[in-house]
């Protein structure tokens, strides 16, 4: 029985591989090299040319490395379009494109608004706020109202004290009322002296029923409120003037916002303001601006922004955080802009990639275009840009690098076809009298030339240096961020913050020293706002900032670190307008939401030196 069985799987085997044979083998044979080869691009005498995907107007004759990057050159196809190529352009194979993650977006009209956050903290409303004094000598015998916190109406008793002043007071009430017909306006000066101490009608005429004088009389409180200080004790003798209590209505709080030197432009009296409070979550609390702070404080560059909330209910305790959102827009008509991530930033004259139309492959060109204010993640563009020209929002950074490789134009190089290809650290490497072109640059660049020791002397070491000691801080504060460590967090700020404003020159060289000016200030107005975080949602917020502005540094500068950074970006900060952040991995950890949304987020670009 074995044994057929065994014949019968063997004869099925042998008759799978002879079906497989005549249907699937025959004559057919992998496609030869040569036959490749023949599909690709050739010159006019039939050589195959090969070029770089990063850089397509390499072209040779023979297998290689790119002469510009080094990589290796492969067959070029026949689509390179009908764009003309020149020193503001670069073209790059559909397979580099994708490879560096390139996307586009329209240039467009659109109303220019800038949403900022500005933190706060509820106070009380100071018209609300009340003394109560005492309008004469004497001695406390009684407490009926001890300890803070404690409501109290109009009228209600607050303690007893016995005073020489306030017997002497009562006698020449009583020796008046015996003359009141004779001379009633004495009469009528005792009853007022009394009633300007801030007795009630009712305790006069109790004075004046009984006839007899009282040792102990009760004070009543003049307003209805909380008590918020207890200033005396019982048997504590009290002077003319002297604090007893102090008393707050809540009825209506003052919230005061702290706005930042960048956005006092954006706010003016009267305007709508909308905030949160971390007690009430998805509630929001809506008022307008009633005074701006005519002085700015030197220490945390701001003003403050006051807004008045009633409080019937008294949800909002003095002391709590707030946080509002402000939308201010910029004109009042519709403004042409760009996206923030599509400009490479150098002040106000800055660089954009532009996408050129009809071409096969994709070819992009570097346009210096000026800038207005920011609006929100927009520029509004003042010239240089049309409605409806793509420009590359994402990988922007690795076009330009490529452009700069090549010897076109770049955000660090603004003159080219010179053969300079300056990255903006020639000289950090090597004197200008070693390089190539030192002939041809001694005389005009002479004044650019860094002077290290003199940088030494002045912030204690190198630009590469401070940049690498700004990342490390900054990573550290990134990694309490996503552990949802507050305390380190903050402790790793302070380090950042010491670094930032320790060394206010960012760069040797003086003909980016506008640029670097503006991002120290952009940078420390950051640093400022993540200081008065109180808690860890107030701290994300800022580190938004801070997160940008450190990576315009590294991408104008240059990152000589041999690990990579990964810029990363998190679709769900801002009302989902997004934010980015900068890590020394890979993999997500978003610093943003921590534990909540741990994986959220994407790496949009890559910073090597290789």
């Amino acid at each position: 029985m074995n044994t057929k069985r065994t014949l019968l799987y063997f004869a099925l085997v042998l008759g799978g591989l002879l079906l497989g044979y005549f249907f699937f083998g025959g004559t057919t044979e992998p496609q030869s090299l040569e036959e490749h080869i023949a599909e690709t691009h050739t010159d006019e005498e039939g050589n195959v040319v090969y070029t770089c995907s990063m850089h397509p107007q390499v072209h040779e004759n023979e297998p290689g490395n790119c002469p510009i990057c080094g990589m290796e050159l492969i067959p070029a196809n026949d689509s390179e379009g009908d764009v003309t190529e020149n020193e503001y352009t670069l073209r790059m194979t559909n397979a580099a494109v994708k490879l560096a993650e390139i996307q586009t977006a329209p240039v467009r009209y659109g109303n220019a608004a800038h949403t900022f956050t500005l933190p706060g903290k509820v106070v009380e409303n100071q018209n609300n706020v009340s003394s109560v004094t005492a309008h004469f000598p004497g001695r406390i015998r009684d407490l009926y109202v001890d300890y803070e916190g404690t409501y109290v109406t109009e009228g209600q008793k607050l303690a007893s004290v016995y005073s020489p002043e306030l017997i002497a007071a009562q006698q020449e009430l009583l020796e008046t009322i015996r003359y009141k017909k004779q001379n009633p306006k004495l009469y009528e000066a005792a009853r007022l002296k009394l009633r300007l101490w801030e007795f009630p009608e009712s305790t006069i005429d109790d004075i004046e029923s009984r006839d007899t004088i009282m040792t102990e009389l009760d004070f009543f409180s003049p307003v209805s409120g909380y008590i918020a200080e207890v200033a005396i004790n019982r048997e504590e003798h009290t002077k003319e003037g002297g604090l007893m209590y102090k008393v707050v209505n809540l009825s209506s709080v003052w919230v005061d916002f702290n706005a930042f030197e960048s956005n006092i432009a954006s706010i003016a009296e009267g305007d709508h303001i909308q905030f949160s409070v971390e007690a009430y979550p998805g509630k929001k609390f809506e008022s307008t601006v009633i005074y701006i702070d005519p002085f700015l404080d030197n220490d945390s560059r701001s003003v403050t922004i006051r807004a008045k909330v009633e409080n019937k209910d008294s949800a909002l305790k003095p002391g709590m955080l707030a946080q509002a959102s402000v939308q201010s827009f910029v004109s009042d008509k519709k403004e042409l802009m760009v996206p923030r991530a599509a400009v490479m930033w150098t002040g106000k004259r800055s660089i954009v990639y532009v996408q050129q139309q009809g071409s096969a492959t994709p070819v992009f060109e570097a346009r210096e275009v000026v800038l207005g204010q920011r609006a929100g993640n927009y520029y509004i563009v003042e010239s240089g840009l049309k409605e409806g020209e793509l420009v590359v929002s994402n990988g922007t950074f690795k076009i330009d690098s490529a452009a700069q490789l090549a010897d076109k134009l770049s955000m660090m190089n603004r003159e080219p076809g010179t053969g300079a290809n300056r990255t903006g650290h020639e000289g950090h490497a090597m004197p200008a009298a070693t390089s190539p072109q030192a002939p041809a640059d001694t005389a005009d660049h002479s004044q650019h030339q860094p002077q290290p020791e003199d940088e030494a002397e002045r912030t204690g070491h190198s630009h590469d240096d401070h940049l690498s000691t700004l990342v490390t801080e900054y990573l550290k504060m990134q990694n309490a961020l996503v552990k949802d460590d507050f305390e380190s967090a903050k402790k790793y700020l302070d380090a950042f913050a010491n670094e930032v404003e320790r060394n206010s020159e960012m760069t040797n060289h003086q003909e980016h020293a506008a640029m670097h000016e503006s991002h120290h200030k952009a940078m420390l107005a950051a640093i400022y706002a993540s200081k008065e975080a109180m808690d860890i949602k107030t701290l994300r917020n800022s580190y938004d900032e801070i997160s940008a502005e450190l990576t315009k540094a590294i991408q104008n500068q240059g990152y000589s670190e041999e690990t990579p950074l990964y810029i990363q970006f998190c679709p769900m900060m801002n009302d989902g307008e997004g934010a980015i952040w900068i890590s020394k991995q890979e993999e997500i950890l978003n610093p943003y939401y921590g534990s909540a949304m741990i994986r959220c987020g994407e790496t949009q670009e890559v910073i090597s030196t290789n």
